[in-house]
């Protein structure tokens, strides 16, 4: 059972399975930037792992709030990321990350949002704005290097963030912000497979072995 304050309306356009898809990742990304990072309109936001499902809902939602996005992602993503209104996207893979970035915020950047659970705290911090924010949500077993001093000295500072920790009033903000993008057709998933519920243990095998690039849904027929 599911607790009614837990519901939210669907709006009327949008595809079950779209909704189903991107619930997770775009409530988490929501929350990642808005609740947790308090991201506002002219601040800018680097995403890295933008080319996720967390990251690429990220992307979207940060342009949509009017900030200026400044997107990390693999090579392969770099034309897709851009697609989502990203102002620079850089890839992962090249030499001196960290030194693009600085290029186009030579400030610094006011949020900083790793969704690869990288952590490079050490690079991070240094890329931030005074009072930027470094939101960490994924990396569970990561061990980063933190540098104290620029933190406090600069009015930094690091936030955790686990969704499964989020309330009822917090969920119910992230399914509004979602449901108008969702509506509005700005947020959709790059990729979705559906397979029948009875397929259950091929789609945990194919996520246990990496194998899934997207989503899968299981699909339950009355």
């Amino acid at each position: 059972m599911v607790p009614a304050d837990r519901l939210y309306h669907l709006p009327v356009g949008v595809g079950a399975v779209e909704a189903v898809a991107l619930a997770h990742p775009a409530s988490t990304a929501y929350l990642a930037l808005f609740t947790h990072g308090r991201l506002r309109a002219g601040e800018s936001v680097a995403v890295v792992g933008a080319g996720g499902n967390v990251g690429s809902a990220a992307v979207v939602m940060a342009v949509r709030a009017g900030a200026r996005v400044i997107a990390v992602a693999s090579g392969r993503d770099v034309s897709y990321v851009r697609s989502l209104g990203a102002d620079h996207v850089v890839d992962y893979r090249s030499d001196d990350v960290a030194g693009q970035i600085r290029a186009v915020a030579p400030r610094g950047v006011d949020v900083y949002v790793d969704t690869s659970g990288r952590n490079d705290l050490d690079t991070a911090v240094d890329l931030l704005a005074g009072r930027g924010r470094i939101v960490v949500m994924a990396g569970l077993r990561t061990r980063p290097v933190l540098p104290v001093g620029p933190l406090y000295l600069m009015d930094r500072s690091v936030h955790g963030f686990a969704i499964s920790h989020a309330d009822t009033a917090q969920l119910a903000d992230a399914a509004r912000g979602i449901n108008g993008l969702l509506l509005s057709g700005r947020l959709r998933p790059r990729a979705t497979e559906v397979l029948p519920l009875s397929a259950a243990a091929e789609a945990h095998r194919r996520l246990g072995e990496g194998k899934v690039h997207g989503k899968l849904v299981l699909r339950v027929r009355g």
